[in-house]
């Protein structure tokens, strides 16, 4: 299903939009009903509203067209050389290819020049990508939004009461294994939870934000990283159908914002505490750089293996707490 209703024409709107828009119409008309002191006429209420969902549709328009047009160029580039695509996707489940580079630019600006102001704002860099991972995930989790190659697909979205297929994105499928794999479970009709929230990227958010951090530490260092992130490891997202440039764009979006924050937070009220943990990492510079390890490899992999761990612990308690008389 889509989560998508088409207006007359080729304009497309979200359901969610549609549903504020029309909630606070109706809302708007029954207050004004029972109200007969009002001042304003419903008709202009009528009016507002029908002007901010067209202007809002129309740029949602333009905004999917671009995002359509961009993916298909990106998507155009793979099936075509089994080795190509085999590189291209290295970048999508390899954990070392996924953290090494990046890893490698934050512990080269970590142990570098100016390490008490380096390691201030790595380390608020990192805090932020764990907010980060948590705020894309729940948002994902709230949206409906399948992944570009799940859209290539038939499906069907509702429309005055009807079912209507929907638009299917073209879609290239690359000639590596996995990709191959997945794109046959797709056809059979398996189709896997994780793939229908997509939107936006926790990867582009996590990513990102400790690149754009990794710049602020270090200008040189920083650029490779930025580089390396969205041509590598986006880049490789949006060829092989996994997210759109939109969705991209948003996750990046939030990483930047949250990241600047955290950065004007700290720097402004609470510099005395990370200062304190910075003189410790100076002071124990071993477990120190074996802690920071940790936590970027397990964000790297977007707190994946946390869930997990949590539920062995819980499991842990409930069972001693069974046993204890």
């Amino acid at each position: 299903m889509s989560a998508f209703h088409r207006l007359p024409g080729k304009t497309k709107v979200p359901a969610c939009l549609l549903g504020v828009f029309w909630q606070d119409f109706r809302a708007t008309l029954r207050n004004l009903a029972h109200e007969r002191t009002a001042l304003v006429h419903p008709g202009i209420w009528l009016m507002s509203n029908l002007f901010i969902l067209s202007i809002g549709s129309g740029a949602f328009a333009r905004m999917t067209g671009i995002n359509d047009a961009l993916y298909e160029l990106c998507n155009h580039l793979a099936g075509r050389s089994w080795l190509l695509d085999n590189l291209i996707a290295l970048p999508l489940n390899n954990q070392f290819i996924k953290a090494a580079f990046l890893g490698g630019c934050f512990f080269a600006a970590w142990h570098g020049h100016q390490v008490d102001r380096n390691r201030r704002i790595l380390l608020v860099s990192v805090l932020a990508s764990v907010f980060v991972i948590a705020t894309t995930k729940t948002l994902s989790y709230a949206i409906f939004s399948p992944r570009p190659f799940i859209q290539s697909q038939k499906a069907f979205h509702l429309e005055d009461n009807q079912l209507v297929e929907s638009r299917r994105l073209p879609y290239r499928v690359p000639l590596d294994a996995e990709s191959q794999k997945m794109y046959a479970d797709l056809v059979k009709g398996d189709v896997v939870q994780n793939d229908l929230h997509s939107f936006p990227s926790d990867h582009a958010g996590f990513y990102v934000t400790l690149a754009v951090g990794i710049l602020l530490a270090s200008r040189a260092l920083g650029w490779l990283a930025v580089s390396w992130t969205f041509l590598v490891l986006l880049g490789s997202r949006i060829i092989t159908g996994r997210h759109s440039p939109l969705e991209v764009v948003v996750g990046a979006g939030i990483g930047i914002v949250m990241l600047l924050l955290f950065q004007f937070v700290f720097d402004k009220w609470w510099r005395r505490p990370m200062d304190l943990i910075v003189n410790w990492t100076l002071r124990h510079p071993a477990i120190a750089t074996v802690l920071i390890f940790m936590v970027i490899f397990e964000a790297s992999n977007s707190l994946q293996d946390v869930h997990p761990l949590l539920e062995i612990g819980s499991a842990a308690v409930k069972h001693m707490l069974h046993v204890t008389p």
